[in-house]
């Protein structure tokens, strides 16, 4: 597939280049990417070129892997990424980073929706995907919060079920099928 870009009321969303590679470095390199995402650390302008030149590009040309950086249309800084992966029998999976300077403003919930709805829509305007889940270690409570905001339900808890950085972590798992509906907030366990 060639690439796609979309668009909110302040975003733009669009696959990373290498010149993104410094922005890229930046919200690798920050503690909370570090804690819940498997990035490479440390994480340099070399990782950066790999991913954006190797795998996003690759992930396009192979539609194995959808990335869009996330960038604000007032400047087109790119603040982190929303991606969909793991594409096959009509399902995907869902992820997404940002640097600390776009958190906080409900930006990785937009361009995340955002990505739903595309990957939802059916040819040649989306995907037409039937199912996107979402995988996260369970202390990660700013994932779960934007998963819960973008309508999806949450189907469990797998005990020590992740390998991260040496430790094992429990995951939760949810998921949002193309008709929920994604109006309503669904409930979710508190702990």
């Amino acid at each position: 597939m060639h690439p796609v870009t979309l668009r909110t009321e302040r975003l733009v969303l669009s696959p990373p280049t290498a010149a993104d590679a410094e922005d890229v470095v930046a919200y690798a390199n920050d503690p909370d990417v570090i804690a819940f995402t498997p990035v490479p650390v440390p994480y340099g302008h070399a990782e950066a070129r790999r991913w954006t030149e190797e795998v996003v590009a690759a992930g396009w040309r192979d539609d194995t892997r959808y990335e869009f950086g996330v960038r604000r249309a007032a400047d087109m800084r790119l603040l982190g990424t929303v991606g969909l992966f793991g594409i096959t029998d009509g399902a995907a999976e869902i992820g997404y980073a940002l640097h600390p300077d776009g958190r906080g403003d409900g930006l990785v919930t937009e361009a995340a929706d955002r990505v739903l709805r595309w990957a939802f829509a059916e040819p040649p305007s989306g995907l037409g995907l039937v199912r996107v889940q979402w995988r996260a270690i369970a202390t990660n409570a700013a994932s779960a919060a934007t998963a819960r905001r973008i309508g999806m339900r949450y189907e469990g808890r797998a005990r020590s079920s992740v390998l991260h950085r040496g430790v094992r972590h429990d995951q939760l798992l949810a998921a949002v099928l193309r008709d929920d509906d994604r109006s309503t907030t669904p409930a979710w366990p508190t702990s």
